[in-house]
């Protein structure tokens, strides 16, 4: 039985949408659009999102981790508080600097079972 929507979205067979088949994928979809979402930019819900994107490309800002760790928990204590943040790391070169790129490694577990747990590597 579908659990949801995977993004991004994808037609699977039948012509419909490709959907998870479990909580743990599903909440790893829902978590990547969350953090992917810059605030403002979904229509009808403005407060949706994460202002990751304002503080990964402000390189010159000493408080870069701290900064950008506060943005992931807020969205997370929002919109998805079920959740627990694990680990969070920041890989910038200077060529990634000079392109305004950033990746950013997210672990995550459910706060009612911590062995449930979940990964992602966002590039912006």
């Amino acid at each position: 039985m579908a659990v949801g929507f995977t993004l991004p979205l994808r037609r699977a067979d039948g012509g419909y949408f490709e959907t998870s088949e479990d909580v743990m994928t599903q909440i790893k979809s829902n978590f990547i659009n969350l953090v992917s979402t810059m605030k403002g930019e979904r229509p009808m819900n403005l407060e949706f999102g994460c202002d990751i994107h304002e503080v990964l490309f402000d390189f010159n800002n000493d408080e870069l981790y701290t900064e950008a760790l506060q943005t992931v928990e807020e969205a997370v204590a929002r919109w998805m508080p079920y959740i627990q943040l694990e680990q969070f790391e920041i890989d910038t070169t200077d060529d990634d600097k000079d392109r305004y790129k950033a990746k950013v490694y997210i672990s995550y577990s459910l706060k009612e079972n911590a062995g449930l747990t979940g990964e992602v590597l966002l590039q912006f």
